[in-house]
């Protein structure tokens, strides 16, 4: 009797196992079945949504020098190729272009006298005047020696002031001609900083140039720098990320020390007469130009908008540069690659955040882990690199403050 016991309770048990393993196996091919559908809907799909992100995931792993694989693992060429293809028919369409200011307009005329509070908004037109107004009300000891020497930190955001675009503004350092302004975008964080006196601009080498580069914040420390942000590409032989090895032209007081591309680059540079024109290298004399740097894409020539979406680079961390019409210089840095707090941006989203503050010359830099931006000697943007420090920079765009 008990034998037969047994045996019902093992053919039971025996049953139960194979009901469960059928349930498992009808779950697996479910998974597999689901993951092969949204293999073939992200891969092949014309559905407008799906195939723009798919192209922005493609640019991105694409653009990505160690992440290729991320695309070309599972992804066919033939796909890939197709937009890549778009970016070269953009290349073709960038090398024509060059600056010339042409279409600037002397706007010289006589004014009466200002105030020296009518001054200030003048030249600092992107604060939000009755934000600012209310600030100063309520922290009046900040007009305590002037306008002229206002000196507001506010990169932990304490105070609340906007610019007149509704961004934050961050910092305010009227003695060294500078405003600090926070930028929140679509999936990214930035800061934009807005020097208003052009002399202050530099581009600073590592002291170890030719065998490895610095990061940032010795630039900022060496040369006791207002703002300091990435400048040219490097060759990373090895993939060490020495630094060492500057990639572009790099032009400094009328002198090549870099290693121009003669591709599809662009040069960006301060010409003599403290305006900066992007165009192509083999066309420019190095004597005319102050400073100069080489990357792609040129972003605003002459005030008109010269880049299309993503110009095949997807989403990344970003540096970028302009001018105004006015002389103003600007620095974005984007932070990228952090989920949960800033994945990047396209090319196309530096150039809205540089033309919202008038921007008439703009060029994208290397960015990726590279950029970075010390302001005061402290670190206010959070580079993805391995390192909290940022990367080893060749060179670096350093404002000094003011004399």
């Amino acid at each position: 009797m008990s034998d037969s016991l047994e045996n019902y309770k093992r053919i039971k048990n025996k049953r139960k196992r194979k009901k469960k393993h059928k349930k498992l196996k009808i779950t697996l091919s479910v998974i597999l079945a689901s993951l092969a559908a949204c293999y073939l809907l992200f891969v092949f799909s014309p559905i407008p949504f799906i195939k723009k992100w798919r192209t922005i995931y493609i640019e991105t792993a694409m653009t990505t020098n160690s992440h290729k694989w991320l695309a070309t693992y599972f992804i066919p060429h033939y796909i890939i190729d197709e937009v890549m293809a778009e970016r070269d028919a953009q290349e073709a369409y960038q090398k024509k272009l060059q600056s010339s200011w042409d279409n600037t307009k002397d706007t010289t005329t006589t004014q009466k006298a200002k105030t020296e509070e009518e001054s200030f908004y003048e030249k600092y037109w992107e604060l939000n005047s009755a934000s600012f107004k209310n600030f100063l009300a309520s922290h009046s000891y900040y007009l305590n020696n002037g306008y002229d020497n206002i000196d507001i930190n506010n990169i932990d955001n304490s105070y609340s002031i906007a610019t007149t675009k509704g961004d934050e503004v961050l910092a305010v350092d009227v003695p060294n001609n500078t405003i600090i302004i926070g930028i929140k975008g679509d999936g990214y964080v930035a800061k934009l900083a807005i020097v208003k006196n052009i002399d202050q601009v530099t581009i600073q080498t590592s002291q170890y140039i030719g065998s490895h580069g610095e990061t940032a914040g010795v630039y900022a420390q060496r040369y006791d720098a207002e703002v300091v942000i990435n400048a040219s590409a490097f060759r990373d032989a090895g993939g060490h990320g020495s630094g060492g090895l500057i990639r572009g032209a790099c032009v400094m007081d009328g002198v090549e020390t870099g290693d121009p591309e003669r591709s599809f680059w662009k040069f960006v540079g301060l010409k003599n007469d403290n305006k900066m024109y992007v165009g192509n290298y083999y066309q420019i004399n190095p004597s005319d130009y102050k400073w100069g740097l080489e990357f792609y894409p040129a972003l605003i020539v002459d005030g008109q908008n010269v880049v299309d979406g993503t110009y095949g680079m997807g989403i990344q961390p970003r540096t970028a540069i302009g001018q105004s019409r006015s002389g103003d210089f600007m620095m974005l840095i984007v932070d990228g690659r952090q989920v949960g707090y800033s994945l990047g941006c396209t090319v196309s989203d530096c150039e809205q955040v540089l033309a919202r503050y008038d921007a008439y010359q703009a060029m994208n830099l290397d960015g990726g882990s590279s950029a970075i931006m010390i302001y005061k000697g402290e670190q206010i943007t959070k580079p993805s690199s391995v390192s909290s420090l940022g990367r080893f920079l060749p060179n670096a765009l350093v404002i000094k403050k003011a004399q």
